[in-house]
Formats: C-alpha cells, structure tokens, sequence
C-alpha cells in the first residue's frame, strides 16, 4: 500500500482503489473485509480477482515470469497479435459508497453507474461515515 499521505479535500467519489490509492493485494483484502464488516454489507456477486491483483508468492514467481513469457510468444510472435494486459475494473469510492446505500455488492448495479453523477445521497446514517472510514477522521 502506498505511504504516501493524502488529504481530505483530495479524495473525491472518482477517487480509484487500486490507482489513485495504492490499494491492491493482501491489502485491498483486507480493506474489503473491514470495509464489508463495517457497513454491514452482503458481498452478493463480489469478486476480489475482478476488481484486485494478487500479490505473486515468492515461490510462484518462476511459473509468472513463464506464463508472461508464453504469452508473449504466442501471441505476439506466432499469431501477430498484440498482446492483450489482463485488467481489472477499477473500483472507485462512489462504488463502495452505493453497496453501503443498497447494503449488497450487486455488480451490475453498481458497475453502471460507475462514471456517472447518478448515485443518490447516502442516507443519513452513513453520511460522513465513508469518508472518515477511508480517512481515518471521525
């Protein structure tokens, strides 16, 4: 996770996970669980691999840099085709804010409105909670 300090007045509903953040691997783990626990929200249809990168194990790093490899080489070398990067749905924090609202992780839901200014006011039980969550600030 990424030391470096961000303020308040930076974080924003676009604000991303994964890019803006730093937030991947065990410690996205992590934060989904708490985050999930703490809001009280059903993880319904989410998929941790959809959304965050593992972090490779000492020991698999051999079979990655393979895999890598052979990807490379069939693709771009025997067939010509540019290779394609395995990507992620980048999650942002308007999405973690619409599974607090609707209380589930319904990804097609919730990945419609990514993007978009649709997400309706959090109620007013939730409201400031999210944020002081993300920013440690009650």
């Amino acid at each position: 996770m990424s030391e470096e300090k961000i303020s308040e007045n930076e974080i924003q509903l676009s604000t991303r996970i994964v890019e803006d953040l730093g937030l991947d691997g065990i410690d996205a783990h992590y934060f989904i669980e708490a985050y999930a626990e703490t809001f009280s929200i059903e993880v319904g249809d989410f998929d941790f691999h959809r959304y965050f990168n593992d972090e490779t194990q000492v020991l698999l790093i051999i079979p990655a840099i393979l895999f890598v490899f052979f990807r490379f080489l069939i693709w771009k070398l025997l067939l010509g085709k540019p290779v394609r990067k395995l990507t992620t749905v980048p999650v942002t924090l308007a999405m973690l804010q619409q599974a607090i609202d609707d209380g589930v992780w319904n990804c097609a839901r919730i990945e419609s409105l990514a993007g978009t200014q649709v997400y309706p006011p959090p109620p007013k039980k939730n409201q400031g909670g999210f944020r002081a969550f993300v920013t440690g600030h009650e």
